[in-house]
């Protein structure tokens, strides 16, 4: 089976991480974002911080049938130490979960809070299994090594399913 991406990101950076993955291991990709009114006034004020660029692209969070893929692959940027409700909310809609290997990703400045807990029990909650963890910060996306960590995850449970 071939792998599917399902990220959300606001900055890019995950949007960087993702397509990263994608070059390295193929499969599917599908970038996601919430137009609820919490995440368009993030979005809003965002725009007017000089450093912060604010990507537009991505569905609203829909029904994503699982069934002939695997690994599966999710991806967050970090809010205030959460993953983003975008991805909550995918999560919460996804299908044919049972049994699916799934690794987590989240990208943030420093400290991914409990992002990737919360990520880990809302997918168990669907029948998965975190099949690995990996938490990007600025220093270790410069670096490189945790990118190669999480594409060599990917790869080996593509090549053992």
């Amino acid at each position: 089976m071939k792998p599917l991406i399902i990220y959300s990101s606001y900055t890019g950076t995950t949007h960087q991480i993702a397509v990263q993955v994608h070059e390295a291991c193929g499969g599917e990709i599908i970038e996601v974002k919430s137009w609820d009114l919490m995440s368009r006034f993030f979005m809003f004020f965002s725009r007017y911080s000089p450093e912060m660029q604010v990507r537009n692209d991505g569905i609203p969070p829909g029904t994503i049938d699982l069934s002939g893929y695997d690994p599966i692959v999710i991806g967050t940027s970090v809010w205030m130490g959460k993953p983003t409700s975008a991805i909550r909310k995918t999560i919460a809609a996804l299908t044919g979960c049972s049994g699916k290997r799934v690794i987590i990703f989240a990208t943030c400045g420093e400290d991914p809070g409990t992002t990737l807990a919360t990520l880990s029990q809302e997918i168990a909650a669907k029948g998965m299994t975190v099949a690995g963890q990996f938490s990007l910060d600025a220093a270790g996306i410069a670096d490189g090594t945790v990118q190669k960590d999480l594409i060599g995850r990917i790869r080996e449970l593509g090549s053992n399913p």
